[in-house]
């Protein structure tokens, strides 16, 4: 999270942190789900504001959602039980699949 808010919350440090989830897939094959999870909400983002201007209040609110997974995330990471953990995944990935990134009207 730390890079996005370094980098104002822009296009090119979803892109990095996309990067940065596909390298921990690897190092972190425990937690290859969530970074991958983690990746795909990412780009996501890189892919619809990569070629147009990006709105402070846009970038706020597709933070605070991003934030969101990373938290619920590392909080299953915490879980003993296993299904939790599960659902955990399922949820994120449910979000992630319906959440509807809005284009900047400017």
């Amino acid at each position: 999270m730390g890079i996005i808010e370094s980098q104002n919350k822009g296009v090119r440090a979803y892109s990095e942190c996309a990067r940065i989830c596909q390298e921990r897939i690897s190092t972190h094959p425990e937690q290859a789900a969530a970074y991958y999870l983690l990746k795909i909400a990412a780009n996501r983002f890189v892919d619809v504001y990569d070629d147009q201007p990006l709105v402070s209040t846009i970038a706020d609110n597709e933070f605070l959602n991003f934030k969101s997974y990373v938290d619920q995330l590392d909080a299953s990471e915490q879980e003993a039980d296993p299904t939790k953990k599960l659902d955990t995944l399922n949820r994120i990935a449910s979000k992630i699949a319906n959440h509807k990134i809005l284009r900047s009207d400017v």
